[in-house]
This record gives C-alpha cells, sequence and structure tokens, in this order.
C-alpha cells in the first residue's frame, strides 16, 4: 500500500506505531525502502492510545513545512478500542481539523455487530472528510487497502472565499454537496475549518 501511494519524490510519508505511547520507527522520506523498514520495526505493546496517537500525528503532519497546497493524509490501522489516552475523541477530531488532516481508518476487528469502536472509527474519518473500512478479516485486507488507494487518489482540491469572513481563529462548519443527472452523490468533506488567525484582528 505505502510503495503504490507514494509516487514522487514530492510524496512524503511517516510510520509511527501505538500502544500506550505513540513512537515514530520511519520519519517523513520519500524513499519506500526506508518507509518498509520503519514498518518492520512495528511492534506490539501493552495498552492501546488511539486519541492520543490521532492527535500526535495529526499535529506532526500539520507542523510539517510546506511551500505548496498539500493533502495531509493520515491512515490509522487499529480496532477502535481505547484505553490508554490522556485525550478524548472529540480532542483528536478537533486536532484533524485544525491541522487540515483527513483521516482514512482499516479496522483490525473480525467481522461481527458493529460496536462503539467501530463508530469511532467511522466518527474519526468521516469528520475529517475520511472513510472508515471494515475488511472483517486478514483475506479482504488488501482489497480494502486497493479501495482506500483509490479514494486517497481521487480527492479534489476545492476552494473558495467565504462571505464575511473573519480572521478570528473560529470555527466555521462547511456542507458540500454534489448531483449528477439528478441523483445526489456521495460526498466525502470535511465538516468544517478553523479559520485562520490575524493577530491584527479585534
Amino acid at each position: 500500500f505505502v510503495d503504490r501511494m507514494l509516487s514522487g519524490s514530492s510524496d512524503l510519508g511517516f510510520i509511527a506505531g501505538f500502544s500506550h505511547e505513540f513512537a515514530v520507527t520511519q520519519d517523513f522520506t520519500s524513499d519506500r525502502a526506508d518507509l518498509a523498514k520503519g514498518i518492520e520495526k512495528l511492534a506490539n505493546g501493552g495498552g492501546t492510545a488511539l486519541f492520543d496517537a490521532v492527535s500526535t500525528a495529526c499535529r506532526k503532519l500539520g507542523a510539517y513545512p510546506e511551500s505548496d497546497r498539500v493533502a495531509r493524509v493520515l491512515v490509522v490501522l487499529s480496532d477502535g478500542e481505547d484505553n490508554s489516552s490522556q485525550t478524548s475523541l472529540k480532542q483528536s477530531i478537533q486536532a484533524a481539523e485544525r491541522t487540515g488532516v483527513t483521516i482514512y481508518a482499516v479496522s483490525t476487528k473480525e467481522s461481527g455487530d458493529k460496536s462503539d469502536a467501530d463508530k469511532v472509527l467511522e466518527l474519526l474519518a468521516e469528520r475529517s472528510g475520511g472513510a472508515a473500512l471494515f475488511p472483517g478479516d486478514m483475506q479482504t485486507l488488501g482489497k480494502s487497502f486497493d479501495k482506500l488507494r483509490d479514494l486517497i487518489r481521487s480527492r479534489y482540491f476545492v476552494a473558495y472565499k467565504p462571505a464575511g469572513f473573519q480572521p478570528n481563529g473560529s470555527y466555521r462548519t462547511i456542507s458540500v454537496t454534489a448531483e449528477k443527472d439528478g441523483k445526489r452523490l456521495q460526498v466525502r468533506a470535511r465538516k468544517g475549518y478553523n479559520a485562520r488567525m490575524d493577530p491584527n484582528h479585534n
């Protein structure tokens, strides 16, 4: 998946694992071999601090210096359970909104009835404009990664100037709809954003 997602030197990725702590095994690079080594270094550990990991990863993505507009995407592999975070689900969603990160979640849970953990992954993804995938077993995991690659690569960038904009850092909700041949299309988009802050704004 990582090998097929990075198409050039301008595409960067990092690898991190989380148990009760967040640990980067490979920092930002376009080198696929180094990223593969980062994946190999991932190890199981006690605890699952999912919300802390999402918040930290969003801040890491948001802090990376960029001269052009970029797509900040976070792919999370988890069963959606959290038993170790200091951060709440709401705070991790807010971290994604503040940094402009789109979250895509792939559940590692075996098939079964929808659980609260499934709903957590859906909420993290949907509020940031991403999607949550539920393979159900290891046999269909590869197909889910293929679908995920298509979802990420088929994203559109839309810009607009809002009426009555105030550079005060406030949260602004947005709603994006699309139709084709009179039928409403499914749109995955962020639910809102934090307006940029002008230090001279009163």
